[in-house]
């Protein structure tokens, strides 16, 4: 007799859900899989229309027979929960998690209000993953439970800067980054830092060219491990110039790199704390990154990044409370 549920991880966002695949793996509980290249086609639509339909067909067949395989399925992303309501998909409870743009601006959409509410009043359980979507998850469903954007902390390079200098931006360069207010900051860094450091970021986004001319020697979209790589070597890192950070910023806090940016970041809404980095005006944060230029082990053992990030976002330390939940969600307690 099974003495845990079998979970399906259903769909994907950042690698949150294939992070908490690996870290249940060594912890030897298996849960499946389905990444969202599997659950749904990833490119442009023939423009036959037999064809653009025949396309589904491999998609919605997988579906299915990996939803039979479950007894609960853990849906990441709020448009994605439809998918196990069309027709021939056996019914599962599901917990959900609202990743950002689903909760943030989606829902607050006409067009998508009905569907991501549905998929909200449907799951057994509700989670949020950031901390500025805490109000309009908790509109949505008065008990929906933050769990942040969790890093697989174990398959992280550790931190080791070396070799020439870098200062690299983690974030592509787009509005929900702040784009406008990083780009001043790269224009800045690059005067202030000059032949010091080389200003790395990706080549991603439509405000990537803009970048290139303020500074910035932009890399090619790269695998994740060949990313995380060079995010270990450099000697300082920049989060995006918001309230609120996302995956990068946190594999960077978590493999012990210290992190710089702008502005200030919404307290956790579990424990109040908030990450422990260099930020500020555009003048704070290029005065605090030149000067942990000379000494980043100094600077980021001064932070406290990765003591602080591990406990909070590593996915090993959530695995026991996932655990119970998909536990109880299968005996009908969720």
């Amino acid at each position: 007799m099974r003495s845990e549920p079998r979970v399906l991880q259903f769909n994907d966002c950042a690698f949150v859900a294939r992070n908490m695949v690996r870290a249940a793996a060594r912890a030897g509980i298996e849960w499946s899989y389905l990444p969202p290249e599997q659950v749904r086609p990833m490119t442009a639509a023939p423009r036959n229309p037999l064809l653009a339909r025949a396309r589904f067909v491999p998609f919605v067949a997988r579906r299915a027979l990996r939803l039979r395989a479950a007894d609960v399925v853990h849906v990441h992303y709020g448009t994605s929960a439809r998918l196990l309501r069309e027709r021939g998909m056996p019914r599962r409870p599901y917990a959900l998690t609202l990743h950002g743009t689903d909760i943030r601006k989606q829902w607050a959409d006409p067009q998508f209000h009905g569907e991501i509410q549905q998929a909200i009043d449907g799951a057994a359980h509700v989670f949020f993953a950031n901390n500025d979507t805490a109000e309009n998850a908790r509109r949505a469903r008065p008990d929906a439970e933050f769990l942040p954007a969790l890093v697989d902390a174990a398959a992280l390079p550790a931190w080791h800067p070396g070799g020439r200098p870098s200062i690299l931006f983690v974030s592509r360069w787009d509005d929900d980054k702040g784009v406008e207010r990083q780009l001043e900051l790269a224009r800045k860094l690059s005067a202030a830092v000059g032949n010091r450091a080389d200003i790395l970021g990706l080549n991603w986004g439509p405000g990537a060219e803009a970048a290139r001319q303020n500074g910035v020697t932009l890399l090619e979209r790269m695998p994740q491990d060949d990313f995380h790589r060079i995010m270990a070597q450099a000697h300082m890192t920049i989060g995006q110039a918001t309230n609120n950070f996302a995956t990068s910023e946190f594999e960077a806090l978590c493999m012990g790199a210290p992190l710089a940016a702008l502005g200030s970041r919404l307290p956790r809404p579990d424990d109040g704390t908030t990450p422990p980095v260099m930020e500020g005006t555009d003048e704070d944060v290029v005065e605090q990154v030149v000067a942990a230029l000379d000494d980043p082990v100094a600077a980021t053992n001064r932070l406290g990044g990765r003591e602080w990030a591990l406990p909070r976002y590593d996915a090993a330390a959530f695995i026991p409370r996932l655990t119970a939940l998909y536990a109880g969600i299968a005996a009908g307690r969720g």
